[in-house]
């Protein structure tokens, strides 16, 4: 039985995320008009690209990556149990405030169009959820989350045993992401009622892959000033590439083309902060429609990066505070009677991992939610050349919805 008083609930949902704002207001995307999961990739990449700009702000020489998709489907699971201002909060922030009842089914149909996209892409997207035995979840909660995350749901005894709690999860988190993501959640409190988890695992192959011959160690002129030697991959091709005054930006596509990561490197070496300042979802989509064919050269650092960061301050930042302030509302998580505990969110977590090769890509990423109580004949024109040998922008996306998966800041691509 859980005390009425100064009992805290834990509530992790760990890497995925899907969500949107009113069709109404998502833009004609290039191959996507009137595509099943449009509206709620316009969300996510809203969602994702703020995200990314508010983590970056004091850390503008540090790596920074993450899963807009893994994010926003932990966080919209989490948004199924809120109420009240906590509602009205979560939703201006992941720009889905007028789905109302139609939030679910569309991150449901974007999830289904994301996992059928390209069968030679490996790509899966786990939930789960984990209750403590006997804490009365309210059943159209776990309902919503099996029918349209398709969601697990298991007991397990955080009160009890903690330590053992956290190791089923975090093994379910390590075999979801194919071992990339082996740890997501350390020391639950054994007030722990509730976690949500989330995986996402991505592994392409290039369309056109890169020769291992031509790979050699070049410069690359990091945000610090400081220079390092890293190896850097080189392929001649025809690319959708687009540049101008304030960038050149390339699109390598994996397996039938469905699947690509966009690489956008600033004419400046210090101009990814500025970029990245004015980078939301419509600049987004005015960019992706400029891209055109053309015959070039692409350098690219092989990297292997790692990273994680607690979101509370970020979220806060972009106006959740009140869902992790003792004003939160998650009576809709909760099964009467009694009445429910007093929750709020304490803590969210967020992991990922990406290795870029000759080959191809492979990237992992976790979300936690911890919630506590209380794209005419003109000229050819000349071949392009696109080193990229400083700071970049890179984001990999799901053409079809343009849905972001992962998105990120490489300003070090030696660090591990």
């Amino acid at each position: 039985m859980m005390r009425q008083r100064g009992r805290w609930l834990k509530l992790i949902p760990a890497a995925v995320a899907a969500l949107m704002v009113a069709a109404a207001m998502v833009p004609r995307r290039i191959g996507a008009a009137g595509k099943p999961g449009a509206p709620a990739a316009f969300a996510i990449n809203d969602f994702g690209m703020r995200l990314l700009r508010t983590l970056r702000n004091g850390h503008e020489t540090q790596n920074t990556i993450i899963s807009p998709v893994s994010v926003a489907m932990a966080l919209a699971m989490t948004y199924n149990g809120t109420a009240g201002n906590t509602y009205l909060a979560m939703g201006e922030v992941l720009r889905i405030q007028t789905f109302g009842d139609s939030l679910n089914p569309l991150n449901h149909e974007l999830l289904e169009m994301i996992r059928k996209a390209d069968p030679s892409v490996q790509l899966a997207i786990a939930n789960a959820l984990w209750t403590q035995k006997g804490f009365k979840i309210e059943p159209n909660f776990i309902k919503t989350a099996r029918a349209y995350y398709d969601a697990r749901v298991r007991s397990l005894n955080f009160e009890g045993d903690p330590g053992g709690a956290a190791a089923v999860i975090n093994l379910w988190v390590d075999e979801a992401t194919k071992g990339r993501i082996p740890t997501i959640i350390e020391n639950p409190s054994p007030e722990t009622r509730l976690v949500l988890t989330d995986a996402v695992y991505f592994k392409g192959k290039w369309t056109w892959p890169f020769p291992k011959a031509a790979t050699e160690p070049r410069d690359f002129h990091m945000a610090d000033g400081n220079t390092i030697k890293t190896p850097m991959m080189r392929l001649e091709h025809n690319f959708d590439y687009l540049a101008n005054d304030d960038f050149q930006a390339v699109r390598l596509p994996y397996g039938n083309r469905r699947f690509a990561m966009y690489v956008i490197l600033p004419r400046k070496q210090d101009g990814l902060a500025d970029l990245i300042g004015k980078l939301d979802e419509l600049t987004w989509h005015h960019w992706e429609a400029k891209f055109a064919n053309r015959k070039g050269t692409v350098v690219l650092p092989k990297f292997t990066l790692t990273y994680q960061a607690k979101l509370n301050d970020a979220l806060k930042q972009m106006g959740m505070a009140v869902a992790f302030s003792k004003d939160a509302d998650f009576s809709r998580l909760h099964m009467p009677p009694p009445p429910p505990p007093p929750l709020m969110i304490s803590d969210v977590e967020h992991r990922t991992y990406i290795k870029v090769d000759e080959t191809g890509t492979e990237a992992a990423a976790a979300t936690s939610v911890t919630v506590a109580m209380m794209a005419a004949v003109v000229r050819e024109p000349p071949p392009f050349e696109m080193v990229v040998d400083h700071p970049f922008f890179f984001a990999i996306t799901e053409r079809e919805s343009g849905a972001m998966l992962f998105a990120g800041a490489v300003t070090n691509p030696a660090a591990k």
